[in-house]
C-alpha cells in the first residue's frame, strides 16, 4: 500500500549508530553569522588600511618635498653663514689695523688745545713713531707751557723733547720738537 503525502518524505531505515548526526541549524547559522562577521571586519579593515596606507604615502610624499626644500634652504643659509664668517674675518682684520694705527684727530685735538696763543706750528712732520715740528714762540714759557701740557697725555706720548731753539731776527724764539708717540 501506498500512502500518498503532499510533501516529500525521506525515511532512513539504517540504524541509528550508523547515522550521521547533523548539526543543528542554530550552531550553522551561528557559525555563518560569526563567518560572515569576520569577513565584514576584515573588509572593513582592509579598506580603512588601505586608506590609511594611502594617506601616509601622500604625507610622505609632501614630507620628502619639504625635506627637499629644507636641505635647499640649509645649503643656503651654509653659503650665507659662510660669506658671514667671511665679512667678520675682513672686520676683524679692518679692527686690527684700526687698533694699530695712531688716533690723529686726538693728537690734533690735544695739540690745537693746548696750543698758547703766542705760539706757531710753521712745520710738522707725522710718522707712526713720533711727531717732529717746528714754530716759534714770543716767550720760551710759552713753549714749556706746550711741552707740559702734552707730558699730561701720558696715554699717547711717551716723551715730548726740545730738538732746538734759537732767537730768530725778530726777536722770535725758533724751536723744534720731538714727540714721541706710545704704540696703541
Amino acid at each position: 500500500m501506498e500512502v500518498k503525502v503532499p510533501y516529500r518524505v525521506t525515511l532512513n531505515l539504517l540504524p541509528r549508530k550508523y547515522i550521521a548526526r547533523r548539526t543543528p541549524n542554530w550552531a550553522r547559522l551561528f557559525f555563518v553569522v560569526v563567518l560572515l562577521g569576520f569577513s565584514a571586519l576584515y573588509l572593513f579593515s582592509y579598506g580603512i588600511l588601505s586608506l590609511r596606507a594611502q594617506s601616509l604615502k601622500q604625507e610622505i610624499d609632501t614630507l620628502e618635498l619639504r625635506a627637499l626644500r629644507l636641505r635647499e634652504e640649509v645649503e643656503r643659509l651654509k653659503k650665507v653663514q659662510d660669506e658671514v664668517a667671511k665679512i667678520e674675518q675682513r672686520v676683524r682684520l679692518l679692527k686690527s689695523l684700526i687698533a694699530r694705527e695712531k688716533d690723529w684727530l686726538r693728537f690734533f685735538a690735544i695739540l690745537g688745545e693746548h696750543m698758547p696763543q703766542d705760539l706757531v706750528l710753521s712745520e710738522l712732520h707725522c710718522s707712526p713713531e713720533r711727531v717732529e715740528c717746528q714754530g716759534q714762540a714770543t716767550t720760551v714759557a710759552s713753549i714749556a707751557s706746550l711741552i707740559g701740557s702734552l707730558l699730561r697725555y701720558r696715554d699717547f706720548f711717551s716723551s715730548v723733547d726740545f730738538t732746538s731753539l734759537t732767537l730768530g731776527q725778530d726777536n722770535l724764539y725758533e724751536f723744534r720738537l720731538t714727540m714721541e708717540l706710545k704704540s696703541p
